[in-house]
């Protein structure tokens, strides 16, 4: 069951991957004065009568130069006492994600982009693991989230799931910062017309965006996150003029902004307890609205910890 389900864990898994992709927000420019992000994913969070605790920045891909843990990031895990990823991923969670990706009995995703483009997307999905007779009645938005995650061999799994996997295997605690249906609503709160728009544009541009991901995933694995921030500036898919104002926003805010500001706000129970692990999105550490900085603006110290891949 695990196995049918994986292209639905990938689904989720591409929601902050969507973070840097230039075809929905372009980067905003960096301030000559502006210190470059630090070299660094892994971040010991540190305040005066707590126990410290870990903040990971994650890619949500299945690439085994990012799934293989360093020796630092596999020594904050082994030797913490909860792990935290942005959802709980879990099989009650697998099956309100199935359900909410689906369209009602009777609607096809076919009859929204039309017979040429469905033919041209089954095969993407196809290479994700993602049969023709799960995708009849997706809904664009899912479909989209589809095309935003890299190609995969068969039995590979994200980076979060395989963090979620040796957590319950160690028989640790193991939660989410947010709730599967707040993750949801991200999406399903995209009008359908823009969904549409959005998907059209992925399914055309497919070629371009394989490049895209390989070189995404070389910056992640250099811990270039200055350099992952700096390529949201490259136009690799181009949407409808209409609509990209609209992504941008979503993207800034939506996507971002409003869900750093949940997530800082659910950290602190965690972090007052000490010894956690927590894992989400790198793109959600950086910039003056990012985690690293609004725990600071609660007085924590945040120390990024330098690591070197295996």
């Amino acid at each position: 069951m695990l196995k049918r389900l994986r292209p639905l864990l990938l689904s989720l898994c591409a929601a902050s991957l969507l973070a840097p992709l230039p075809a929905l927000a372009a980067a905003k420019p960096k301030a000559a004065n502006e210190a470059a992000f630090p070299a660094a994913v892994l971040w010991r969070v540190d305040k005066a009568g707590m126990k410290s605790s870990w903040l990971f920045g994650t890619a949500h891909v299945t690439d085994p130069a990012v799934t293989t843990l360093s020796a630092p990031i596999q020594k904050a895990f082994d030797s913490s006492d909860r792990i935290v990823t942005e959802i709980r991923l879990d099989f009650p969670m697998m099956m309100a994600l199935a359900k909410s990706m689906l369209m009602p009995e009777g609607q096809q995703l076919a009859d929204l982009i039309g017979a040429e483009r469905y033919k041209k997307l089954l095969p993407e999905l196809e290479a994700r693991s993602y049969p023709e007779v799960a995708a009849r009645r997706m809904k664009p938005w899912a479909a989209a989230m589809q095309l935003m995650v890299p190609k995969h061999q068969a039995g590979q799994a994200p980076l979060d799931l395989l963090l979620a996997k040796m957590a319950i295997e160690s028989e640790r605690e193991y939660l989410g910062l947010e709730t599967v249906e707040e993750q949801i609503a991200v999406f399903e709160d995209i009008p359908q017309d823009k969904q549409i728009s959005l998907l059209n544009s992925l399914i055309d541009q497919q070629p371009q965006l394989d490049g895209y991901y390989k070189q995404l995933v070389a910056l992640y694995v250099k811990r270039d996150i200055t350099g992952m921030l700096k390529f949201a500036d490259k136009d690799e898919v181009n949407l409808p003029d209409a609509d990209k104002a609209f992504f941008d926003n979503w993207k800034d805010k939506t996507l971002l902004a409003d869900r750093n500001v949940r997530m800082d706000e659910r950290m602190q129970e965690l972090l007052a307890k000490g010894n956690s692990f927590i894992a989400v999105g790198t793109l959600h550490l950086p910039g003056k609205d990012g985690l690293i900085e609004r725990l600071r603006a609660r007085g924590y110290t945040l120390t990024p910890i330098f690591d070197t891949k295996k």
